[in-house]
């Protein structure tokens, strides 16, 4: 997520700071720290001006630097930057639950061997420990966790200002994020979802100014079963589960799939409940879902046999 000479150079910048400064702190080149600095400013870490002919550097009001800043100063003896560099933060990401080498590899898109390697000086502190489920953060540390999501949020709030001022995270997981805004973003790493996908299905819905874009580094479709999901992340009212209803009635979507995306997206619980509405032809109706007599309206409405 971040390297250890960002994170150490954080830790030194608590007051406004120079290259020189900075350079001196670190017992690193003014030239390797400028870069440095630069790398920090592109991600909205740091903040740069020259008032004069001096570079001066501050830091910026990151939730993410103000909890790891908590961290450190608590426990000022364990060296913070070097134990979590690299790939160690995105791992404790994972570990408010426990969680197998195997499956923290998975989740954080690392090797196995480097989830072993990072959390080796961890352990031997004390920090994490392993029980029969896998790995976890000990009781004291368990706000690494936190860190690691606040720097994971601020993260992908750079990667979508770039593209739009205005927008609200609806869903967010290390690697990706949905979001909602009221402008277009042209970015292969930004798919598109939501309502405005669902006539790709036959079923088309009023357009609104609201979009709906997945943040995901690597190109991929929209699945069925993720749309879904989306949907209801988007809207929990009455509409957004009538027309989820309608999608889970056109397409045939493997449910085993379906389940897995919406665990995913932490929405199975509603999924369970449009599934047994559907299966039980509304007898089991919950929540905001329509009664069956103007279900089949609508489905009839858009020729969706049910």
């Amino acid at each position: 997520m971040y390297t250890e000479a960002e994170l150490r150079a954080l830790t030194y910048l608590d007051s406004e700071s120079t290259v020189s400064t900075l350079a001196a702190d670190l017992d690193r080149s003014v030239s390797y720290t400028s870069e440095l600095v630069d790398r920090l400013e592109s991600k909205g870490l740091v903040q740069t001006c020259r008032p004069d002919k001096t570079r001066r550097i501050t830091r910026s009001d990151a939730r993410a630097i103000e909890l790891l800043d908590s961290v450190v100063q608590r426990y000022t003896h364990i060296p913070w930057s070097e134990l979590l560099g690299g790939a160690t933060l995105s791992i404790c990401y994972f570990l408010d639950t426990p969680h197998s080498a195997s499956e923290l590899a998975a989740r954080a898109g690392v090797h196995r061997s480097t989830v072993y390697r990072s959390l080796s000086p961890l352990e031997t502190r004390g920090i994490v420990y392993q029980t029969d489920d896998g790995y976890t953060l000990s009781d004291e540390f368990t706000e690494l966790a936190t860190v690691a999501a606040a720097f994971a949020h601020h993260r992908h709030r750079q990667r979508i200002e770039t593209h739009v001022d205005s927008y609200t995270i609806l869903w967010e997981s290390l690697h990706e994020c949905l979001i909602q805004t009221d402008r277009e973003v042209d970015a292969e790493t930004f798919h598109r979802t939501g309502p405005e996908r669902f006539g790709e299905y036959g079923l088309p819905l009023l357009a609104r100014q609201r979009r709906y874009y997945l943040y995901a580094k690597s190109a991929r479709e929209i699945s069925p079963a993720a749309l879904c999901c989306h949907m209801l992340l988007a809207d929990d009212g009455t509409r957004s589960h009538s027309y989820c209803l309608l999608l889970l009635s056109t397409v045939d979507i493997d449910r085993a799939e379906l389940h897995e995306t919406a665990t995913k997206y932490g929405v199975d619980e509603q999924i369970t409940t449009l599934l047994t509405y559907l299966d039980t032809e509304g007898e089991k109706r919950r929540g905001r879902l329509p009664r069956w007599t103007e279900f089949r309206e609508l489905a009839e409405e858009y020729e969706v046999p049910v």
